[in-house]
This record gives C-alpha cells, sequence and structure tokens, in this order.
C-alpha cells in the first residue's frame, strides 16, 4: 500500500498538469494576498460533476468514502459534510468553499461534462486518455486562500470509480491533513502559556494549551503524577488530562500488558487513573469509566518516535449520569524508563461532537516530553 500511494505521488508531482482554460484565464491570481478566504466551515465539502454521475457508482462511492461516519462519537457524524453542485450551478460563491471535489470523465457528453472539460487543455486531455495511473490533482487556493480542490478524471466512469476506490485512502488523507492544519491555526492563534509553563516546571512536559483552558489539578512527582486541564462551557466542556509513572514501580505490569496485547487493551489501566483522579467531587464511589457495549478502537503506533497505542472510544459515569466520545494515548519513554498517558474527552450532551474532537486530537498531538 505504502509503495502504490510513493508511486502515484511521484506521478504526480513530476507531472505538470495542465488545467487550461477557466484555470489559466481567469489567472489564478498570482499575489495570492487578493483572494478572498476560504468560506464555510473546516469539513464542508462540495462535490461538483455530472448529475448522472453522482447518482451512480462514481458519486456513490464518493458519498461513502468522504459521508463515511466517523468512528467512536456516540450518535452518527459524518467524515464530512457533503453538498453536490451541478457544474452549471457552480457559482462564484460556492467557489470559495473550502473543500471542493471535481469529478469527470472523458465518456461524458452532457452539458455538465462539457463545462467540467473546459477545465483541461488539449495536452491534458490526451494525458488522461493514455495514461490510466493519472486520475487526479490538488490545486491549492485557486479560488480562495485556504482552499483545496481534488480534480478526479479517467477515460471511463468504471476506470474512475475503480482508482476512487482503491485509493480511498490517499483521497481522504489529503482533506484530513488540512483539516488538522486549518484547526491547530484556529485554536493555537492565542494560548495559555503561564499554564504551559506551569506544566513544564511541575511535570517536566510540554502541551499546547488553547485560550480558554483552566488547570484544574496539577499533582507534581510527590504527589501524583497526574495533571487535568478544562474548558467549561454553557453547553458543553473540554478536558485533557495527563498521568505518567515510572516503569520501575509497582502496578506497571498493567501497563506493559497494554503493549502486548492484541488488539491492545486499556480499559484496566484507564481505570487505575480515573477511579483515582477523576471521581465526582460530591460522590467518591463514582468514577470515569468506559462504555462496555462500544469497543474501544486501539492500535498501535510510533508518536513521535515512542512505542505508542493510540485509543478512541466511549467513556461513562459509573452511575450512567453523564458520558461522550475519549481519545487517548499511552507510550513508554525507554530512556527514562517512563509510561505515559494521556487523553481528551467531551462532555456534550445533545450536541454534535465531531469538531470538539478534532480539537482534542490537535492539542494531544502536541505532547512533548
Amino acid at each position: 500500500m505504502a509503495d502504490r500511494i510513493s508511486s502515484i505521488f511521484l506521478i504526480l508531482s513530476t507531472v505538470s498538469v495542465i488545467f487550461s482554460c477557466e484555470i489559466n484565464q481567469k489567472k489564478i491570481i498570482e499575489n495570492s494576498s487578493f483572494l478572498p478566504r476560504a468560506s464555510g466551515e473546516n469539513r464542508e465539502m462540495i462535490i461538483v460533476m455530472d448529475s448522472s454521475k453522482f447518482q451512480n457508482q462514481i458519486g456513490r462511492s464518493l458519498v461513502n468514502i468522504y459521508g463515511s461516519f466517523v468512528q467512536s462519537l456516540p450518535q452518527p457524524e459524518p467524515k464530512f459534510d457533503l453538498r453536490y453542485i451541478r457544474p452549471r450551478k457552480f457559482n462564484n460563491i460556492l467557489r470559495h468553499a473550502k473543500n471542493i471535489v471535481m469529478a469527470f470523465t472523458l465518456e461524458g457528453k452532457s452539458l455538465d461534462s462539457e463545462i467540467l472539460r473546459k477545465n483541461f487543455n488539449t495536452e491534458s486531455l490526451e494525458k488522461i486518455k493514455n495514461d490510466p495511473s493519472f486520475f487526479y490533482f490538488i490545486r491549492r487556493d485557486q479560488y480562495a486562500k485556504g482552499q483545496v480542490i481534488l480534480y478526479l478524471f479517467s477515460r471511463t466512469d468504471e476506470e474512475l470509480n475503480k482508482k476512487i476506490v482503491e485509493n480511498s485512502e490517499v483521497i481522504t488523507k489529503l482533506f484530513e491533513d488540512e483539516v488538522i492544519k486549518r484547526v491547530n491555526t484556529e485554536i493555537f492563534n492565542k494560548m495559555e502559556n503561564n499554564i504551559s509553563d506551569k506544566i513544564l516546571d511541575d511535570h517536566k512536559v510540554n502541551l499546547k494549551i488553547p485560550y480558554g483552558y483552566d488547570l484544574a489539578k496539577s499533582l507534581p512527582e510527590e504527589n501524583g503524577n497526574f495533571f487535568w486541564l478544562r474548558q467549561l462551557e454553557p453547553d458543553f466542556e473540554k478536558n485533557i488530562f495527563v498521568y505518567y509513572e515510572d516503569f520501575r514501580e509497582k502496578q506497571l505490569e498493567d501497563f506493559y500488558d497494554v503493549f502486548n496485547q492484541n488488539p491492545p487493551d486499556i480499559k484496566k489501566v484507564r481505570d487505575i487513573i480515573t477511579r483515582k483522579f477523576l471521581k465526582d467531587s460530591e460522590k467518591s464511589s463514582v468514577y470515569m469509566t468506559i462504555q462496555d457495549i462500544f469497543p474501544i478502537d486501539s492500535r498501535k503506533i510510533n508518536y513521535k518516535g515512542f512505542s505508542a497505542v493510540e485509543s478512541k472510544g466511549l467513556w461513562k459515569l459509573s452511575d450512567i449520569s453523564a458520558g461522550g466520545p475519549f481519545h487517548s494515548l499511552i507510550f513508554y519513554d525507554s530512556q527514562a524508563e517512563r509510561v505515559y498517558y494521556v487523553e481528551g474527552y467531551v462532555y456534550a450532551p445533545g450536541l454534535k461532537k465531531r469538531d470538539l474532537m478534532q480539537e482534542i486530537f490537535s492539542i494531544l498531538w502536541t505532547f512533548e516530553i
């Protein structure tokens, strides 16, 4: 899979796509400072293609890929909020969307297909005809700053659909990476540097903390090896907590088991931490645990050079009075002989949680020792 992805990127990087006419005539403004900002939400996506193709296999494949549900959320939420637009309706307002997919095949003969064909000059159309490996191209900031447009093309509908399905991970990651960049820019524009400094002093770790978070608890090594951050809003709350412990000490058999199980199981380790540090302040018998009716999605990854386990799942209070999604990392620093557990979770009853968890992901991935 990695070799195939690499070869695709190599092909695309050596090919100068020759989008013509409309793109070149409208002359993609050379000085991007004159472009308007891309509009819409980070996960809104416009699909532009012939209506007959959208209703058939190509459209279904794109909807299945970009509209599939995000894992480990308590309610169904799609990866992207999709909107289909016919090429003749793709006006100047819609052109400023952040995420756009345009799909076209040479066998299309309708007016909509002819409109899309004008995006390609004779040379590029010949390349599509003669080189089946050449099936997509990306343009950034074409009509607006912060915009990504994915052009998908091939000789026939069947051929393009096959390419889309075979490379679903690639064409999804293109937009996922852009979402991460946008969210990082938004949430880290203003930060709680004083809290970050205190965490560094108390716990010798680095974590970027967006504006609005409070340090709910900080227990340095001699008191507990734990800290907890919260952002409390009227309708929801976001939380980050970190626990660490020397690998040589007692109880670490549980941590050791996490790395040696397949698939990894973090429930026992997480319960040890939450029973100790995340109890109800008024009812000590109530603590945070994991919802067993939904499986935890855990996988082994490399986190900044460390062997790690990434997990996504659903949490609940032991009296079932609250719950929501969580995202965690557990990794081992062999040099310091220390294990770290880093988690973010959300409580947002009645609200969508996809975008809140996207922010949690961005914060977790700034953690460094």
